[in-house]
């Protein structure tokens, strides 16, 4: 069905790729909202990775890997250089000063996301990329590797170093009570 769509769309029919962007947009935005951090940016990002993917689907291969792959490099590359380009400004978890009262806020999952977002900012653009990719995209090292042309292993290194790191930052928050107790349990972060 997708390469269909592609087809079509290489060959100017604007409806097939109004059919690509509505089934893979919250695939970019969601992926652009986790590198960028931002709901702003990410519509941005939406905007200007679709802009670039009507430009060059003419290049699109599909013996080179899946439409999805390709998009995903495309949105990853984007949103590093868009990161590089603003180097968008990120509070450190240790200059966040609890809260003097403990309310249930703290147990609410916007909090939750509120916090991972903090750590996730922490990390470098390299590290943050694969637990994005592997995390929330749920793709295989394989996958990620093409995306993001490295090797396999590095993207088994780069996840382990950006899980210690995660772990670390996550934990300092639970002992200054950024993160619900429960956080932990849950399964999130062993």
């Amino acid at each position: 069905m997708d390469l269909l769509l592609i087809r079509r769309s290489q060959a100017g029919d604007e409806d097939a790729f109004a059919e690509l962007f509505h089934k893979y947009k919250n695939l970019v935005y969601k992926t652009a909202y986790l590198m960028l951090g931002s709901t702003e940016d990410a519509e941005d990002a939406l905007q200007e990775i679709f802009v670039r993917v009507y430009r060059s689907l003419s290049t699109f291969q599909p013996s080179k890997g899946s439409f999805t792959t390709w998009l995903y490099r495309i949105t990853v590359n984007h949103c590093l250089n868009r990161r590089r380009k603003r180097r968008l400004f990120t509070l450190p978890l240790d200059r966040v000063s609890p809260s003097t009262e403990h309310t249930s806020s703290l147990e609410s999952p916007l909090a939750e996301e509120e916090t991972i977002q903090q750590a996730l900012a922490q990390l470098s653009e390299k590290l943050r990329a694969v637990v994005i990719l592997r995390y929330y995209q749920e793709l295989s090292y394989a996958e990620i590797a093409q995306i993001l042309d490295i090797p396999v292993g590095t993207v088994k290194s780069r996840l382990n170093s950006a899980l210690r790191i995660l772990r670390k930052e996550l934990e300092t928050a639970a002992e200054t009570d950024l993160v619900p107790r429960n956080f932990y349990s849950k399964g999130v972060m062993k």
